[in-house]
């Protein structure tokens, strides 16, 4: 007995030394990190003059809470002169545009969009809402690219000229919405998947009983996908003042053109006014420099908001208290129980922002901005029942559709007071489902059998075990219940008959458009007329608009960035060598948000990326 002591406090003393090894060393690679972001915070003043150069890397987003100068040290630890997987927010983007465009020291804007990864076509507008009021002050706009992708073109075709690099492209062929399917997996890890669902077009289960689309489900998609690409040529179409035919013809009339100048991608943009010019990078600053008179430049990174433009983008700042306040909530992502995490928006958080507005005398109006797919059906109730008690206290909701406001994401649309979509956002998908996996068979082929009693078939259901006939019963009367309550919701939020509301609903997924004539939005807009509207509702004409973030102290904001760090520059590396990870990326959260303690879920798995 003697003996274990001395060798359990042997043990004790040498795991308390390691552990404070291990704690040191964190803090100094946390200290590194920070004086780091420090320094490179410091290191961002530029000239504010000249050319403003709209040089956007990643993605466009509505809401990000990543430090930019976290961005700036996730590239230099990777190494990489960019940063793909970098996020943008939408807001500060066309706040800045929008400031140039009245500032005297700036005298035009450079499109530089090699490294842009795009947005959604919502997104797409909106930021070209902004480069058109800016050309409108007589500033010009030009576009330099060694190719252009399609959600490149969409905004270079806003430019006073486009340029094309030497032996560049541009590809504008269509769009497509594509989805993975698991059947034969399952199958082949014997694992039985209990499927509970209502509605014709609910394909958010397909996935997971099919190897390819329903018939149905691919006519749905169709439809609606077929008139957002009507709606991008008829965008770019106008913008460049050509027949959207001569821009993107038929894949047979490309291919004789194509042939017609022996397979020459420059040659055929440029024959076909689909650019103006081909240069070299040194002809293009060559011309720009005699455009502007200038060789002064300004990334869009380190062009700098006015004081009172930054302010809204602090909304616990006292200074943002001295006029009635429109808040902007965001719901980005799946929605969850519990907090929010990337790509996830947990009710718990998005409640407690809510909670907080309502108390806060100086907010007079609450916009949400939605892009959701869904999710848990519990999640989604809890947020709309606190929009619920917002309205109860005479504060307005209106909300503003992103890219998709679908299922769980229509759900908490329906607690507001106006409704505006863009044209090609993608809502409805008014449905439920269930899902529950059994892993039995997977366990018996490798030797492992569940057994054992219980007083009900209802008692002791498992994933280990074949489900009882009385349970699938109690599962699906609980799924046609909540299609039930869905529906319910809808009409009475929309003011509409019951059976109406189940013709549109089934899971049939529409687009903005066709959301205003079936009833399901009120007005096609953006987040300024969600804005504008709610200030309207509210009775204030003086008021200060503030975008909200998630709320963390200084040490856990800097905790949550410098955690992102490694994750996401090791992420940067393996997309650019596997670009189908970050499909597989998405796929995995989407099952990760699938733990409602009664396995029904409104959430639109069709919604597919658009590419």
């Amino acid at each position: 007995m003697f003996i274990w002591r001395i060798i359990r406090t042997g043990l004790k003393y040498i795991w308390k030394t390691i552990n404070t090894v291990r704690i040191i060393t964190l803090n100094l690679v946390f200290f590194f990190i920070l004086f780091m972001v420090i320094g490179l915070s410091g290191s961002n003043i530029s000239p504010q003059s000249g050319i403003l150069v709209l040089d956007i890397e990643g993605v466009l987003v509505d809401s990000t809470n990543m430090d930019p100068n976290f961005y700036q040290l996730s590239r230099k630890l990777s190494g990489n002169k960019v940063d793909p997987a970098r996020e943008n927010n939408l807001f500060e983007i066309t706040q800045k545009i929008d400031q140039a465009a009245t500032d005297p020291n700036i005298k035009g804007i450079v499109l530089k969009l090699d490294n842009f990864d795009g947005g959604s076509l919502p997104s797409l507008e909106y930021l070209a809402k902004y480069l058109k009021k800016f050309k409108t002050t007589g500033k010009p706009i030009y576009a330099y690219g060694s190719s252009y992708n399609q959600k490149q073109y969409y905004l270079a075709s806003l430019a006073n000229k486009i340029y094309l690099s030497n032996f560049g492209s541009v590809e504008l062929y269509g769009l497509a919405a594509n989805n993975f399917y698991f059947k034969s997996l399952l199958d082949n890890l014997k694992i039985k998947t209990h499927i509970f669902r209502v509605g014709t077009y609910k394909s958010a289960v397909e996935p997971y009983i099919r190897n390819d689309m329903s018939k149905e489900a691919k006519e749905n998609t169709r439809r609606w996908l077929t008139s957002m690409w009507k709606n991008y040529l008829t965008d770019i179409s106008d913008s460049r003042g050509k027949p959207a035919d001569s821009l993107s013809p038929n894949a047979n009339t490309l291919i004789e053109r194509l042939k017609a100048v022996s397979g020459n991608m420059t040659e055929y943009a440029l024959e076909n006014n689909i650019v103006d010019t081909v240069v070299s990078d040194y002809e293009f600053e060559q011309e720009m420099h005699s455009q502007f008179k200038t060789s002064d430049s300004v990334s869009i990174y380190d062009y700098q908001l006015n004081a009172k433009a930054m302010q809204s983008f602090e909304p616990n700042s006292p200074a943002t208290h001295h006029k009635p306040l429109i808040a902007v909530v965001f719901v980005n992502g799946t929605i969850s129980q519990g907090n929010s995490s990337e790509m996830i928006v947990g009710s718990n958080s998005i409640t407690k922002q809510l909670r907080a507005l309502g108390n806060d005398k100086s907010v007079r109006a609450v916009v949400l901005r939605i892009n959701s797919p869904g999710g848990s059906v519990n999640g989604s109730e809890e947020i709309r029942s606190e929009l619920a008690a917002l309205r109860e206290k005479d504060i307005p909701v209106v909300v503003s559709m992103g890219e998709m406001a679908a299922s769980g994401g229509y759900w908490i649309a329906t607690e507001s007071d106006y409704i505006y979509s863009s044209a090609n956002t993608i809502t409805g998908s008014i449905g439920i489902f269930g899902i529950l996996p059994n892993f039995e068979g997977t366990l018996n082929n490798i030797g492992i059998n569940s057994d054992g009693v219980s007083t009900s078939p209802l008692a002791g259901v498992t994933m280990t075990k074949e489900i009882p006939e009385q349970f699938s019963q109690l599962m699906q009367m609980s799924v046609n219940n909540g299609y039930d309550n869905f529906l319910s919701i809808v009409s009475q939020a929309r003011n509409m008959n019951y059976d109406d509301v189940d013709k549109i609903a089934q899971g049939q997924v529409w687009l903005g458009e066709e959301a205003l004539k079936i009833g399901l939005v009120d007005e096609i807009g953006d987040i300024d007329n969600a804005i504008q509207k709610a200030a309207t509702i509210a009775g204030v004409s003086d008021y200060t608009v503030t975008w909200q973030k998630q709320e963390a102290d200084l040490f856990s904001s800097i905790l949550n960035n410098y955690s992102a760090i490694l994750p996401n520059t090791l992420t940067q590396l393996i997309y650019n060598e596997l670009p189908a990870a970050k499909q597989f990326k998405k796929q995995i959260t989407i099952w990760n948000s699938l733990n409602n303690a009664q396995n029904r879920y409104v959430y639109c798995l069709s919604c597919a990326d658009v590419k």
